[in-house]
């Protein structure tokens, strides 16, 4: 994915709400006490909201959405699902669920003036992006997982975030999960299902519900001389 979702407003209490349903109530009441930034247009070192696994039940937290880790040269924003040597440590120790409500994605042939957002067909007010967090000196930054993509949405770019239905939730968050389960599958159930149009071009500190609401660029007309 190319480093953009949508994350809306809920406020921290909505979201414990919501996560409470999906965990059946296995999350702790704490709050954070810092806000993720939210909006339409999240984007790298961003702080964006965070769920992680904290002994038997689910913890909001917020995190900074890029990590460094020492043995990368570069900051990361995302993980590959593949990869399961290098973030070993992060399968068994650092797992976390990212709430958003889409992502953008710039098709390649399309150009950077066509952005694409896609979601998925689903009836909570959110969906969750499987991920892997960090903590430096008490400070928490995160990834998102990614794979290959869904068939259905593959002609728009080649890969995808790891994009949860609610019966992987807590397999994943609590360890369940392996590595070779999740590679066959985590994250595929939604293909069929998928919603993705094209929106208007993102200009740097855009913001706003109409981020995502379906555009048609405007027909260029050629003249003939």
């Amino acid at each position: 994915m190319c480093g953009k979702f949508a994350a809306g407003h809920l406020t921290q209490r909505e979201m414990l709400a919501i996560t409470e349903y999906f965990l059946y109530g296995k999350v702790s009441p704490h709050l954070p006490d810092q806000l993720p930034s939210g909006g339409y247009n999240v984007s790298p070192t961003d702080r964006v909201g965070m769920i992680r696994w904290d002994g038997d039940r689910a913890e909001l937290a917020t995190a900074r959405w890029q990590i460094k880790d020492p043995r990368s040269k570069k900051p990361m924003i995302n993980s590959k699902i593949e990869n399961v040597g290098f973030w070993q440590d992060y399968w068994n120790n650092g797992r976390c669920l990212i709430p958003a409500l889409g992502y953008y994605e710039w098709p390649k042939d399309q150009g950077h003036d066509c952005p694409v957002y896609i979601t998925v067909q689903r009836n909570a007010p959110v969906m969750f992006f499987a991920g892997f967090y960090r903590t430096d000196d008490r400070r928490l930054s995160c990834t998102i997982l990614t794979r290959k993509p869904s068939p259905q949405i593959a002609h728009i770019h080649n890969r995808m975030p790891v994009i949860l239905t609610p019966d992987e939730i807590e397999s994943w968050l609590s360890g369940v999960t392996t590595a070779q389960e999740a590679q066959q599958s985590l994250g595929v159930q939604y293909d069929g299902r998928f919603e993705c149009h094209t929106v208007k071009p993102i200009k740097r500190g855009a913001e706003g519900e109409d981020m995502i609401e379906p555009y048609s660029p405007p027909v260029q007309i050629g003249f003939d001389f």
